[in-house]
Parts: C-alpha cells; structure tokens; sequence
C-alpha cells in the first residue's frame, strides 16, 4: 500500500472450478502458485469461544466444540463449509470421533454423562460415576476410557453397551488419558504427577 501498510491478499487466489477432471487436479501437485494458495473455510466460528477441535481420521472433517451456547460444529474440508451444528445440553470436556468420517463420536460432558452422537443426532446418554477429566478411545477392542476425579479408569464397551471393571490406578485422580495407535497401550496421567501405562486386556498397571 502507498502508506507502508502491508495488504495481504487472501482470497485473491484462483479457485478451482468443481467440474475440473481428477487428473488436472492432481497435476497441479507441483504448480508453486496452486501449492500456495490460501482457502477460508467458511463459517469456522463459535457464538462464544471454542473449547476442543479435531479431525476426522479421514482427515476430511474439522469437529469443534464451543460453550455459551455448549453446541458442536462439524466442518466439510472437502467443500470449505459447515457440514452442521448441533446443540448439546452441557458443555463438552473432551470427545473421540469413533469412525473414520463424521458418523459416529462420543462427548463427555460437564453434567457426568457420555453422550453418543450419529449422523442424526444424540442417540443415548450415560451417566460416569465421577466428574470425567479426560476420554480416549481403544479402537481395538472399542472401549471408551474416562478418566475422573477418582482413583480409577472408568471403561465403557460399545460392543457391549455397558461398563466394564474400572481400572484402578495410584493417583487419587487421573486427569489425561490416552491411547496408543501402536500397540494400544493405555497411558494415565493422575494428578499426582504420576504416569501410568495398562493393557487393557489385563486388570491391572503395565507400568509406571
């Protein structure tokens, strides 16, 4: 600009025609300029402020989750626009997606309760023992796992439809859990400071 400002120019990129042939599309891999372009992804807003967001495995969708109202947003990548939003009736302390797209997640929710949500909405709520800190999900035996302000792991089977024996833990609390991809070794991190680590397979610690 004539005064020093700098202008920057977002949406002053070329945009790719819907009807352009696969190939073309992927021809343009090594174009520097169709590399460098920016695209704004509409409507990507909270009322408020958001709290957690994250990605579809398929890495084609954006889930986030806001408060005042608690609502959920979920995002189309492939078309740069809000897929839907949702109303919750509490706000969310953590979520999995538990399909590959945007069919299927669970939240866990400020009032106790897991909430399961599909492509139409919440299907089914239950109540956790405790306040939940933290949930992860064990892919492989399709477990649900909260972490609460208690001296256990609370385990959800969605096989099953039900809860599983908890699993203790050393820490009067446990405020992060998670799940590795690798060998689904189930990691704990409790309030204490101490890290724990358990096969879900057995009853007790792996490790820690």
């Amino acid at each position: 600009a004539p005064d020093g400002v700098k202008v920057y120019h977002i949406t002053s990129g070329k945009t790719l025609p819907q009807w352009l042939a696969e190939g073309k599309r992927r021809g343009l891999r090594k174009n520097e300029e169709y590399l460098r372009r920016l695209e704004l992804l509409q409507g990507f807003e909270m009322p408020s402020a958001c709290q957690r967001m994250k990605i579809s495995p398929d890495q084609q969708y954006v889930f986030a989750t806001g408060y005042h109202p608690p609502m959920l947003k979920v995002y189309d990548l492939s078309q740069l626009s809000l897929k839907f939003d949702r109303h919750l009736d509490a706000e969310v302390v953590d979520f999995q997606i538990l399909t590959d797209d945007y069919s299927k997640a669970a939240f866990l929710c400020t009032d106790r309760t897991i909430s399961l949500h599909a492509r139409f909405g919440n299907y089914y709520k239950l109540r956790v023992p405790k306040c939940g800190r933290d949930l992860a999900y064990a892919r492989h035996s399709a477990e649900l796992l909260v972490g609460a302000s208690a001296p256990e792991i609370y385990r959800v089977s969605l096989d099953e439809g039900r809860f599983l024996t908890p699993l203790p833990t050393r820490s009067p609390a446990v405020n992060a859990v998670g799940v590795s991809p690798a060998h689904g070794l189930l990691a704990a991190a409790g309030e204490d400071g101490v890290l724990e680590c358990f096969d879900v397979r057995a009853k007790g610690a792996a490790g820690w």
